[in-house]
């Protein structure tokens, strides 16, 4: 799914703190970079055509346009993640006021597609910032945080590109769009290609391709991800029978919807 955010009129970039137990599955892109830190969590990452196990703390620098999605199994203990929102446009307008100081974060920006993974002694150096960008009220001291966090992290030497391609999801490309809403939203139902493909206006290869390329499972993979993704929640946050779950969740045989689980998530 494609993601927007609301700034406030006050600043230009968007932060937030969230505090999980558990952190779900949720492919998604948006336009703008994405600076996370990741505390007392571990699990998967996945960006763009890259998979990989990661722990805290994880601090990773994802480019604009690229799909991506964090999941950690539950736990106790709450994750805290930090997220920084920077606008697409947002470097280049920096240069074009003539702050010429902003060049010195500019092969960051640059080389941040598809996405930069930051070392465990950055990160950790990088929690106090965080810590108070998400406290302070003053736009001018956020500011002068994000500057710093910058700085931090270019002169991080185990910096490393976290992934070889670079498959970038256009979020003006409509009929992705289409074929993820639909998707997204009818896969408790026997949903198939053919319908997919005429509610994007496409050709059924069209949607296999696409699939392929922007999440990179295949049409039955991402349905059934999409379906076990939702029975987590209902066995989070209701006491309904596994056969009800199962139905619920697009799985007609429930025998089917255990081993699919299993394979999954891990565990019965």
């Amino acid at each position: 799914k494609r993601e927007t955010f609301r700034y406030d009129l006050s600043t230009s970039w968007f932060s937030t703190h969230l505090q999980l137990h558990e952190i779900p599955f949720k492919w998604h892109y948006h336009q703008e970079y994405e600076l996370t830190l990741t505390l007392h969590s571990h699990g998967k990452r996945y960006i763009g055509d890259h998979a990989a196990g990661y722990s805290s703390p994880d601090l990773v620098f994802i480019a604009p346009n690229q799909p991506h999605s964090w999941e950690s199994p539950h736990s106790d203990i709450a994750s805290e993640i930090f997220v920084i929102m920077i606008p697409e446009t947002w470097f280049n307008r920096q240069l074009m006021s003539g702050v010429e100081e902003y060049r010195t974060i500019s092969q960051l920006f640059s080389c941040a597609s598809p996405a930069i993974h930051f070392s465990a002694e950055c990160a950790k150096k990088s929690e106090e910032l965080f810590r108070k960008i998400t406290v302070c009220h003053s736009p001018l001291e956020r500011l002068s945080y994000l500057i710093l966090l910058f700085e931090l992290l270019i002169k991080d030497k185990g910096l490393e590109h976290i992934s070889e391609k670079n498959q970038l999801l256009p979020y003006k490309n409509q009929r992705v769009d289409k074929i993820l809403y639909y998707m997204d939203t009818h896969f408790s139902t026997p949903v198939t290609l053919q319908q997919v493909a005429d509610f994007a206006h496409c050709s059924i290869s069209a949607v296999k391709r696409d699939l392929a390329t922007f999440v990179g499972l295949s049409f039955s993979e991402y349905i059934v991800k999409l379906r076990i993704n939702r029975a987590c929640f209902l066995l989070r946050t209701t006491s309904l029978p596994l056969s009800v779950i199962a139905s619920q969740c697009g799985f007609q045989e429930v025998s089917y919807f255990h081993r699919k689980f299993n394979g999954i998530v891990k565990c019965t």
